[in-house]
């Protein structure tokens, strides 16, 4: 080893000498271990990132799955609410009067059985007539005007019932709205 020291620093670091001085040696490796340090953090801050949008894309799956889970039922409980409607609809008909007690009775309880097992998966009917008007759960399709103030915007009769699956509209309820107007009063 011709014309290389070992010298020690004060650091205990241990390196060559060759065409620089201790001092320049001992600087490069103080810039050197700020690079590592630099680069450390950099990518410490990059995974803990990365880490933090894993747990967020995790809670959004997990979330999604749950909804995915609650609503899973509803394109055929949408399917349903027409047989749900005929039901009704047949009940109101001036015929049913004329059917046959036993018959009568035989769909009641068929209409009261599928009504039983839509009810057990979630579905429930939105009340509407005699509460006030909102947006998100009821269809205005008529007005008519009433006498009182407090009857304005408060739904007087339902045209085709509206239900919920769990918390989610599936169907808003088709109603006539109460309508003041103070001109007419």
């Amino acid at each position: 080893m011709l014309g290389k020291k070992k010298s020690q620093s004060q650091d205990d670091i241990f390196f060559e000498e060759e065409n620089g001085s201790p001092a320049s040696e001992l600087k490069k490796m103080r810039d050197k271990l700020k690079e590592c340090q630099r680069q450390k953090e950099e990518y410490l801050v990059g995974w803990q990132r990365a880490k933090a949008d894993f747990i967020n894309a995790r809670k959004d799956w997990e979330r999604q799955l749950d909804d995915f889970r609650k609503y899973a039922e509803l394109p055929i409980v949408e399917d349903l609410l027409p047989v749900v409607d005929g039901f009704e609809n047949a009940f109101k008909d001036e015929g049913w009067e004329k059917v046959d007690k036993t018959w009568q009775n035989g769909i009641k309880y068929l209409h009261n059985q599928f009504i039983s097992v839509l009810k057990e998966r979630g579905l429930e009917p939105i009340g509407a007539v005699g509460k006030e008007f909102d947006p998100r759960e009821h269809e205005a399709v008529a007005e008519v005007e009433v006498e009182k103030e407090e009857d304005d915007g408060i739904v007087m009769e339902e045209y085709r019932k509206g239900y919920k699956l769990k918390e989610k509209v599936v169907r808003p309820s088709q109603v006539k709205v109460g309508k003041y107007n103070k001109i007419n009063q």
